[in-house]
């Protein structure tokens, strides 16, 4: 597990957040996530977890409480929601891949478009990145001839070509087959080695104690305890934590 610094990418303070429909799904949730840590947030269904990250890049609004992501106070001003996501890659449960263009169409897309980054130099990084995550021979064929882990994969190499400095994880491997997830956890542990800064909400325990740096539950929309691996899993604070260990452990 590699070293993290002192300097703060992402600083959530008290946020709140209502649905339309009156359910209050974040209650006064505060974070702080310092460069090149991997912060892996675990917590029961409808804890929040996922409404709380998606608010890191504006896919979710709040209400009150401050955000600040890589320096930059996030408001509805679109602007700072803009330079948000330049910086802040996202990697999704579904895969969220364009279904009518190539894996490598996939991974090019934004770079060019967004970026403005030479056609020719993005292909390149993109063979590279797709040799990093193992499957540079998928380059031609279209996300519906791949397996669920190596179309998360493809996602993971998307998002890296953008060249974020923040990668957020929202259950990447829920939704792939046992013996995916294997190789979907590999992919992240790998780039951890990297110092990428992450957040990952996931239930993977194995990954959490080998890879994070912290450990967050979040119950009730708020975050109920942080800790280093081994004290959270072996020496919880919170009755909540324990509860939730004794279901999952």
């Amino acid at each position: 597990m590699s070293e993290s610094t002192s300097e703060t990418m992402i600083e959530a303070k008290e946020v709140q957040k209502w649905y339309p429909n009156g359910f209050h799904a974040l209650r006064g949730a505060s974070l702080q996530v310092n460069r090149g840590e991997v912060v892996v947030i675990m917590g029961p269904s409808g804890s929040g977890k996922s409404t709380f990250i998606r608010t890191f890049n504006a896919l979710e609004d709040f209400q009150q409480g401050s955000i600040t992501v890589d320096g930059i106070a996030l408001s509805n001003d679109l602007r700072h929601i803009d330079a948000i996501r330049r910086e802040v890659g996202m990697v999704f449960q579904q895969f969220n891949l364009f279904p009518h263009l190539t894996v490598l169409e996939n991974l090019t897309l934004a770079p060019v478009l967004v970026r403005k980054r030479p056609r020719a130099e993005v292909e390149r990084q993109a063979r590279a990145l797709l040799e990093r995550v193992g499957i540079a021979e998928q380059a031609a064929k279209y996300p519906g001839q791949l397996s669920g882990g190596q179309q998360q994969r493809v996602a993971i190499a998307r998002a890296l070509c953008m060249e974020p400095r923040i990668l957020l994880f929202d259950e990447p491997t829920s939704s792939l087959d046992p013996e995916m997830v294997r190789e979907v956890l590999e992919v992240m542990q790998d780039l951890a080695a990297d110092d990428i800064t992450m957040v990952v909400v996931t239930h993977e325990v194995r990954f959490a104690r080998q890879v994070a740096h912290r450990v967050v539950l979040m119950a009730d929309g708020e975050v109920v305890e942080t800790a280093d691996p081994e004290t959270f899993f072996t020496a919880p604070s919170h009755e909540r934590t324990r509860r939730f260990l004794e279901q999952i452990l």
